[in-house]
Parts: C-alpha cells; structure tokens; sequence
C-alpha cells in the first residue's frame, strides 16, 4: 500500500474522521467505522451530536430504492414518501430544504428539495455507508441544514488502491411486492502511485402491490383496482468512473457519474393520462488532499462538485413541465496544527445554481442562486471535558427572471460540550443559534403545483429564519449494556411554513396555501437500548428497544403539519460467525395533533423478518444469501408525512432475496 495512505488513511474526506460504532451491536462488538462529514477524531461516547451510521450488513439489510426509503427506520428518521420513484430523508420532523443531502460532502444538486414528487439524484446501492446527523450542522455545510445532514458516503473518488491492486462485487436483487431486479456492480484498483474505481448498477420494478385499495376514499364515478398502485413502477441506472493520483502526502482524484431514472406518479392522473418523471443527471467531482503542508497546517481538503440536471414531466406522451438545474459547489478546508489543547478546522465554501422550470405547471420561475460562506470550528479536550464551539457566516443572493434579485447574509453559532464519566457513560449537550435563508420556492413560488394539490404563493418579503437548539444526551457504550437518550428543543422565530388562506382558485379547483412565517417549537426525544439475551451455540442472541417522538407547533398553538407520530419498537437478532436472523416489530402511533387542513392518519405495526448466510468457497470469494421480509401482517399503512397518504399507501407484504459477491 502507498506509504501516504499507510500513515493517513484515517484522516478521510472532509477535515480528519471521527469513530463511531454504526449501532449498538456494533459498540458491544468493538467495531468502529470511520465518520467522514464532521471535523475530529472521537470515540462513539465523545461525540456531542446524535450521530448514526448506516453501513456494512446494516445498510444492506435496509437498502431501498431511494435514500429516503433506506434512511426511514432509524432512529429520529422518517421520510416523504412519494411511491419508488421519490422519497426524502425527514429528521426530527423536518424536511425538505432543511435537511442537506449529500454525496461524498457535496449537496446532491439536484431539485428534490422544490417538490417531494421530485427524486433525490442518489442510488443507494453506491453506498458504502450513510452518515445521519440529527440537530444543526450550519457550520459545516450551509444555512440550510437546520435540521441536519445526510451523507452518502461512496469510494468514486478513490483514496488508496487495494491491496491486491484489484478488488470488487457485485449485488443481485430481486423483490415480490414490486417485481424488483437490480443488479450493482463495483471496482476498484490501482497501485502506490494511481488508483482507480467503477460502479454500476440498475433497478427496474413494476407497480407496487398494496394490501387493499390506493385511496382512502375514491371519488364519484371511479373504479379503483384493489392490490395494486397503479404507475408505481420504476427504472433506474446509475455509473461513476473515478481515478486518484497518490502521492507521500497527497491525494488528487475526479470522478464522472451519472444517474438515470424513470417512475410514476402515483395517485396523480392527469385526464385518465398517467404522470411520469425522466429524469438524466450528469456530474463531475475533484477532490484533493494535501498532508504535512507547513508548521502551520496538518491538512487542506479540497472538494468541487459540477452538475448538470433535467427531468421532465409527463403527462401521457406530452411533455408538461421540464425542471432544468445547472449547480456547482466547492468547498476549501485547513486544518490547522495544535494550538495547546486546542484543534480545529476553517474553511470556504462557494455554490451556484442555475435552476429553470419551463411548462404550464412551473410553479417557481427561472432563478439564479450564488452563495458564499465561511467558517471555523474549534475543538479543546481535556481529560474529562471536550468543548467543541463554531461559527459560520454565509452570503446569498437571488436572482429571478422578471423580478429583483433578494439578497441576505446569515450567522450561525454552536456549542458542544461532552463529560465522560465512569463506567462508561457521557453526558453530551449541544447549543446552536442558526439563520436560515429563504429557498428560491418560498420566495417566488406562483402557481399550481400539483403534487401537493394545491396553489402555492410565495412571499419575497421572507426574512432569515432564526432557530435556538439544545440537545441533551445520556449514552452508555461500554459493557454488555448498552443505551442512549436524547432530549431537543428547538425553538424558532419566524418560521417559514406553508398557510392555508382558506381561498380556493377558481381556475384550478385547487386551494391556495402561501408561504408564510410565524414562531414555532419543535420538542422530541430518542432512546434505544441494547442487550445481549442469550448465547446459542458459536452465536449471541441480542435485543434493540428503540422509541422516538417529535412534537411541532406555531405559535398561538396550531400544529405544525406532516409531522410524524410516536413510534417504538423491539428487534431480536441472532449472529454468529456465518449467519445471522433477526426479527422486528415497530409501532406507528395514530396521529391525531394535525394541522387545520390536514386528517388525522390511523395507527399501524409494522413487522419484518431477516436472514443472511455466508457461504464457504475455499477461494478468495466471498459469497452471502439474504432473504428480508417486510410488512409481514399486510397492514395498508399509510405515513403521515407523506402528502400523498390518502392516496399512497406502502407497500404490502413483501419478500426481498439476493446473493452478493465479493472478491478479498
């Protein structure tokens, strides 16, 4: 291997890694996994944000067609849910434009965040690992992830070549309820001075089947197939090229992607005539790292992003709206050399976007976006105490076709404190005042949008959206008990929501909601425990108990609206050194704090069951089945966040199977 990634393979991608087992089977097994998108180098128990990440047999168990449907069982997690094609990560209750996602720390640059019909430009099956970081990341990432960060973390751009000089895998899937077959692909080779690497994969599907009826309650004169959701179906094919050159202290590599996709839009029917998205996404990445630069320095990090995006909307064979998105980002960072017990990171970040939306139904106008920040993060430890404080000021300006451009700068400020105490416990608390910046939607939005079903007006009158946050949490991470706890409130001012006007467009037939701000409180805590309970033979069985909760309100008590109901739950697990069985249940309470134009949506359980065996080859192969069960009672469950649950449900009962490959 090259001696610069002998020495620094630690310090990966952003500014050096932080360790944090990716579950508590993997803190009671001693596995730790390296975190990419924060600043640091800390032990699970150290960390003072609610950290997970998903990886190894964890992200393959779970693994969906899209990030939002892999992301939505963890803890604190919920997720949009527009049928195959589109679903978005939700954190705590927030979602859209307040939470960043990202690919290898660049934002997706895609436009998922302009309607929740929209597909987030990720394939999970690229994934090596997923990075969720629950509460403010402002400073690291932008003004708009006040409600945190998903980081999909791949190997496109490679830091170091096997050791072999070739290794790879491949994945092949397949599913009942959806009639799936996917297939991934990946590569990776090089020597001391270049390595290279290849992905590939494809997802076709059918309709989705459903346990009873599409719609809650079908309208006069319809004939709704019961056990199908009908334009459900989907397609997807993504690739990247990517090569580094390495040296004794440097890393520089650029990588090609694309990513392909079709699906339907379920539930919206435009004249008897079914709705579609064709969506091409093109993207080029560079990253460079250069260690040992000066008394001064430890490391500077560069990572560029170049995209170039269009989907179209269609309604039969006719073209109805095409979404056209030209970005880039690029952010520069320094770590600089100790300072006494001091450390820390500072950086530069600079976006522009090019975003047109043409057609009948383009509700937003042709916007230009450029934003500038910049930011420092500083950590001190002690032996008992570590104190992490950080500051970030970023500048954007708006640019609308027909309309004066928007400007505005906004300030973010964060504390974490972390107390190690005996036996293996912490205390963690994390204080953040953040600004958010209004999006291009919130600002200019005028038209009918019809995935929400409903007119939407924007306001340019919107000012920065201010949030106060404190988290505490409880964790204990040694011995064979292992649990956390964590408690947050975030309190907002002047916050940026969607208002019923009460008003009807007589045109559409639709009613007209307006982008409005008014103080809000978001409250909500997340706990899990994990115990062994027997050992069985060469494996151990062990027991997760988990539970989450979030509760948002306005001001003057009003809910806030597609916020997720208390949910809880247990999973038994049983592993041993080639095989290894699980089986979860999880509750979905009904939820009854609505907002005014919303219905209240019925409770449901959901039950899944999983299994995986390796198999001996007696090569340098190594071979795995699985079998996953999900929804295994057939409830017709429908998700409150979704904005399509009247008319969406998920999936019925349904089994995925597959074998991957791998060479060692």
């Amino acid at each position: 291997m090259n001696r610069f990634c002998g020495r620094h393979r630690p310090l990966l991608l952003i500014t050096a890694s932080l360790v944090l087992a990716s579950s508590a089977l993997a803190q009671h097994i001693d596995e730790e996994i390296i975190v990419t998108a924060t600043p640091g180098n800390l032990s699970a128990a150290e960390i003072a944000q609610a950290v997970t990440v998903v990886a190894g047999d964890e992200l393959v168990r779970v693994r969906a067609a899209n990030i939002g449907e892999t992301l939505e069982s963890q803890l604190g997690m919920s997720a949009s849910y527009f049928g195959t094609g589109a679903s978005r990560p939700i954190i705590r209750g927030l979602a859209g434009a307040r939470v960043r996602t990202m690919e290898d720390g660049i934002e997706a640059l895609d436009v998922s965040t302009v309607s929740v019909d929209h597909a987030v430009g990720i394939d999970p099956l690229a994934a090596l690992q997923v990075e969720i970081f629950r509460g403010p990341t402002t400073l690291l990432y932008g003004s708009g992830a006040v409600g945190g960060v998903v980081n999909t973390v791949t190997n496109r751009i490679p830091d170091f070549a096997p050791d072999d000089g070739l290794a790879g895998a491949f994945e092949l899937r397949g599913d009942t309820a959806a009639d799936e077959r996917a297939l991934a692909v990946t590569l990776d080779g090089g020597g001391n001075s270049f390595a290279w690497h290849f992905d590939g994969s494809t997802r076709d599907t059918g309709d989705l089947e459903i346990p009873g009826f599409a719609e809650l309650q079908p309208g006069p004169g319809e004939t709704p197939v019961a056990g199908r959701l009908e334009n459900s179906d989907l397609e997807l094919t993504s690739f990247s090229f990517g090569g580094s050159l390495l040296g004794d202290a440097s890393v520089l590599g650029v990588a090609v992607s694309g990513f392909e996709t079709g699906y339907g839009i379920p539930g919206h029917e435009d004249e008897d005539e079914l709705v579609r998205i064709d969506l091409d996404q093109s993207r080029v990445d560079l990253k460079g790292r250069w260690f040992d630069v000066g008394q001064a320095l430890d490391a500077i990090n560069l990572r560029v992003g170049v995209n170039d995006y269009e989907h179209v909307e269609l309604e039969g064979d006719e073209v109805g709206t095409r979404f056209e998105n030209d970005a880039y980002e690029a952010r520069l960072e320094f770590l600089h050399a100790s300072i006494g017990r001091w450390s820390g990171a500072f950086g530069l970040q600079l976006s522009e976007r090019d975003l047109e939306a043409i057609g009948e139904e383009a509700f937003v106008p042709p916007v230009e976006t450029t934003a500038y920040g910049a930011f420092l993060v500083e950590r001190f430890e002690s032996d008992a105490w570590s104190l992490e404080l950080g500051v970030r000021h970023e500048y954007q300006e708006q640019r609308p076709t027909g309309a004066a451009a928007i400007d505005d700068s906004a300030t973010s400020l964060s504390a974490a404190a972390v107390r190690t105490l005996d036996n293996g416990y912490s205390l963690a608390m994390n204080l953040a005042s953040a600004e958010r910046l209004p999006t291009a939607e919130e600002l200019f939005a005028d038209g009918p949008h019809l995935a929400t079903r409903s007119v939407e007006l924007g306001s340019a009158s919107l000012g920065n959206e201010t949030s106060e946050h404190v988290d505490i949490g409880l964790r204990k991470t040694n011995g064979e008990l292992n649990w956390s706890v964590t408690a947050f409130v975030t309190d907002y001012a002047d916050f940026i929501y969607l208002s019923d006007t009460g008003a009807v467009d007589p045109d559409e037939d639709l009613p007209i909601f307006q982008w409005s701000q008014r103080d809000a409180e978001f409250a909500g805590v997340e706990a899990e425990v994990f115990a062994p309970v027997a050992q069985l033979g060469d494996g151990e069985l062990d027991l997760r108990v988990f539970a989450d909760f979030v509760r948002a309100e306005l001001a003057g008590g009003e809910k806030v609206p597609r916020i997720p109901p208390l949910r809880y739950g247990a999973r038994l697990s049983y592993h041993a050194e080639r095989f290894s069985a699980g089986i979860e249940a999880t509750r979905y309470d009904r939820q009854d704090d609505v907002a005014p134009f919303e219905t209240p949506t019925g409770g449901y359980t959901l039950v899944s069951a999983d299994f995986d065996w390796s198999l001996r080859t007696g090569t340098d192969f190594d071979v795995s089945l699985f079998l996953r069960g999900s929804n295994l009672l057939d409830e017709d469950a429908r998700r409150h966040s979704s904005v399509v649950k009247d008319f969406v449900p998920l999936p019925g009962r349904n089994f995925a199977f597959g074998v991957r490959v791998s060479h060692r």
